[in-house]
């Protein structure tokens, strides 16, 4: 019997409440995919509104502004306190006010639309409307209020407190401006000026350093010439020539064998370990290095040793004539003093005086040919 009471189960129809209640939210889906492009026509209309709304402000704001009737109208008011709390309070509580009363209305109605969901099942969905009317409604409304009360209170007190100290206002923004000029003047006027006094002076200095330095180096050309004329100086450079080029090579050659001969000694220590590679290694690197070391050596001791003996050389060049003569005319002295003393010798002695005298006139003419020299 209760088997026949069941329908069958082809017969059972599931979530029918909802099916008829999405039957409408569809036909209202598709009526706003329809009027789509009007949806898109008033979004440009309120944008281009908005925007040319927003670029036309400053404009408008300024010609208010520089009304001279506002102007008249705020110098005959005796109580500037009191106008700037209104007007400043006014206008802070309007932005403000409306700031308030669009996120109200935002909130409000997201929160009467959630609200509403709850019985929407009972009320055929008519309660998400009428929450979100109901919600952005009081949201607009506390909205407005607080925001405008808000935007009044804090507007009006700075305006109060601007036009209550306005003079020191007036006071400390002259001060900022007499600083600014300072400060302009100190970082601008005034290193202008220095750079320009320090630009003559440099110019004045250069052309000064110009001349000196033309004439001290006309004054060490003259000095270098002198010093290079000078026989000494280039019997210097000579013997320290020579001797850098023969005793560098000397020293590169001794070197070179010694740094061989060590290197390869060297190399014999590790010749078990290296099958005998070792010692043409170390000759080869024992005799570059003794080439460089003797080679530096070498050239550093004849280039200062030569340079010595050159000067020295000709420095004392006279020494050996002067010695010459020194000895030829003691050697005639004596044999004058033979010839005195000795009976018979008077031809011989006059034949060695005579090339005494000849000797002694041809050293005596050497000797000035040097001193013209």
């Amino acid at each position: 019997m209760l088997a026949q009471r069941l329908p069958e189960r082809n017969d059972v129809k599931l979530f029918s409440f909802f099916e008829e209640l999405a039957e409408p939210l569809q036909k209202v889906a598709v009526k706003a995919w329809d009027a789509r492009g009007k949806l898109i026509a008033d979004i440009v209309t309120y944008s281009t509104l908005l925007g040319s709304t927003t670029l036309s402000i400053p404009g408008r704001s300024v010609r208010v502004v520089s009304d001279p009737k506002l102007w008249a109208f705020v110098s005959e008011q005796e109580d500037k306190e009191a106008l700037a709390l209104v007007l400043v309070g006014t206008g802070s509580g309007l932005c403000l006010g409306s700031g308030g009363a669009v996120v109200g209305a935002i909130v409000g109605g997201t929160l009467g639309s959630a609200i509403g969901v709850i019985p929407a099942i009972f009320t055929f969905g008519l309660s998400i409307p009428a929450g979100a009317v109901v919600g952005g409604g009081g949201g607009l409304l506390f909205g407005s209020l607080a925001g405008g009360s808000a935007g009044f209170v804090a507007g009006g007190t700075c305006g109060y407190t601007v036009a209550y100290l306005r003079t020191d206002i007036r006071r400390c923004i002259l001060c900022v401006n007499v600083r600014c000029h300072d400060v302009y003047s100190t970082l601008v006027v005034k290193p202008i000026t220095k750079v320009k006094r320090t630009s003559r002076a440099v110019g004045d200095t250069l052309h000064s350093a110009r001349e000196g330095t033309r004439r001290k180096a006309k004054e060490t050309a003259e000095g270098l010439k002198i010093l290079v004329s000078d026989r000494r100086v280039q019997a210097s450079a000579a013997g320290a020539g020579m001797g850098a080029a023969t005793l560098g090579t000397a020293g590169a050659t001794a070197g070179t064998a010694i740094g061989v001969a060590g290197g390869a000694l060297v190399g014999l220590v590790p010749a078990l370990f290296t099958f005998g590679l070792s010692i043409p290694v170390g000759a080869i690197v024992g005799g570059g290095t003794g080439l460089c070391i003797g080679a530096t050596a070498g050239t550093a001791t004849g280039f200062v040793g030569g340079g010595v003996v050159g000067a020295a050389a000709y420095t004392y060049r006279k020494t050996p004539r002067d010695v010459m003569a020194f000895t030829t005319d003691k050697a005639r002295g004596a044999l004058q003093f033979a010839s005195k003393i000795i009976p018979g010798s008077t031809g011989d002695t006059i034949g060695i005086s005579g090339s005494s005298d000849s000797l002694h006139t041809t050293d005596t003419q050497e000797h000035a040919a040097l001193k013209m020299d």
